[in-house]
């Protein structure tokens, strides 16, 4: 083998291209020819290094360890080099796999392999992948994305994507070297002709182009596998921080983050959960969104996604949505709903000394009480917690420590602090 430098010039262009060609000399009836092993591409090394390149490539193909070039820049490319190779050698004996068929036993070429000879070149992770891979048969997206109008050769590259997230999560670059190096999830998803990270923020920008249809027949798809009751709605918001100024992000603004980041610009996230925790719809807010005027918007976007949602079901949301404005439009819809109330809303203290008993330790200790009251609308339920006591005992005392260090830091001279 040996590498030669070609140069090709595209027609009404007088740009030159210069590519790297893998050469390997074969013997054939009509003499001796040159054969393409693999365009190596646009690769920047010096021509000297062409021979150990080639050499190096030619070591790992025939096992040949003392071929391998210590350089670790040409150890790189060959190991990609050698990684095209055997695509390339797998998808023409797939395509030859028909012909072999028609093949007698006695025609067919068999060999005698020592198995305690045979080392592993390249390791890579198969059974998570494969878990995913038939759950994204299950959920036919495959389907419901041609349907949506996606191209058959995208789809493996979207898959890949939403794989890697499941299976090792990170950004779009770590998905790729994830692929490309660690995983076999082509093996399972049909590798596309030159995928890229390129490819796969196009792949990320689809996906969330069609997350209205992926949502909807999701939801269906999960309602009929495992039989969900989809009886109680939990909705909530969260947000996130970016760090940058993110002036092409219309979404992105100031406000108060839930990781202390009111500093940086937010997205806020609105989710909506089955009482066993599958996901019915989500949307994305700016990050200045005023929770209370979230619940209808989200209501109405649920019931678009799924008609058979929003009859009769029990919405659970905490005190930041609970508005009055929000419940009444609620019991216009005539859904339930389960709410936060701040205060005692209408229980005194005797009632406090009446609660019952809805759960006791071994010890016999009372973990949890209540007390119910009702009215022509609504009923009303005061709950109390030994652990939740204990927690907020604990949150109480920590910041209390935490305000006294402050002081000490900021006021070193006094010796005691009192405070009620």
């Amino acid at each position: 083998m040996y590498i030669r430098k070609v140069q090709k010039k595209n027609q009404g262009s007088q740009k030159i291209y210069e590519y790297l060609h893998l050469i390997e000399n074969v013997r054939t009836e009509n003499g001796p020819r040159q054969k393409l092993i693999l365009n190596l591409g646009n690769i920047d090394i010096p021509e000297d290094n062409y021979k150990e390149l080639a050499n190096c490539i030619e070591g790992f193909l025939v096992g040949q360890k003392n071929l391998v070039s210590p350089d670790p820049i040409i150890e790189k490319i060959a190991r990609k080099a050698i990684k095209r190779i055997f695509d390339k050698r797998s998808k023409e004996e797939a395509a030859s796999t028909l012909d072999q068929r028609c093949v007698s036993n006695s025609e067919r070429n068999f060999r005698v392999i020592d198995i305690s000879s045979t080392e592993s070149g390249v390791l890579r992770t198969i059974g998570p992948e494969y878990v995913c891979h038939k759950m994204w048969q299950e959920l036919c997206f495959d389907e419901i994305l041609l349907n949506a109008g996606v191209s058959r050769f995208t789809l493996p590259i979207m898959e890949t994507l939403v794989i890697g997230r499941l299976v090792d999560p990170g950004s779009e670059l770590h998905t790729f070297q994830w692929a490309e190096n660690r995983s076999a999830i082509y093996e399972l998803t049909e590798k596309t002709n030159f995928p890229s990270l390129s490819s796969l923020y196009r792949a990320g920008d689809l996906l969330f182009k069609h997350k209205e249809a992926l949502e909807s027949n999701l939801s269906r798809q999960e309602k009929n596998l495992f039989s969900l009751q989809e009886k109680m709605c939990f909705f909530d918001l969260t947000n996130t921080y970016f760090e940058g100024e993110l002036k092409g992000n219309s979404k992105a603004k100031l406000g108060r983050s839930k990781e202390k980041r009111s500093d940086c610009k937010l997205l806020t996230l609105a989710l909506i959960i089955d009482e066993d925790g599958f996901a019915k719809y989500s949307h994305l807010f700016p990050g200045n969104q005023y929770e209370g005027k979230t619940l209808k918007e989200m209501i109405e976007c649920l019931e678009k996604a799924r008609s058979d949602l929003g009859k009769g079901q029990t919405i659970i949301m905490d005190a930041g949505i609970s508005s009055e404005e929000n419940i009444a439009y609620l019991r216009k819809k005539e859904l339930h709903y389960i709410v936060v109330k701040r205060g005692m809303s209408g229980f005194s203290i005797e009632d406090t000394k009446t609660m019952k008993a809805i759960k006791k330790n071994d010890k016999g200790d009372i973990e949890v009480e209540v007390k119910r009251k009702e009215d022509a609308i609504d009923a009303f339920l005061l709950c109390r917690s030994k652990s939740r006591m204990q927690r907020d005992f604990l949150i109480r005392t920590n910041q209390e420590n935490l305000f006294v260090e402050r002081l000490e830091w900021v006021l070193p001279n006094i010796d005691v602090f009192r405070y009620t």
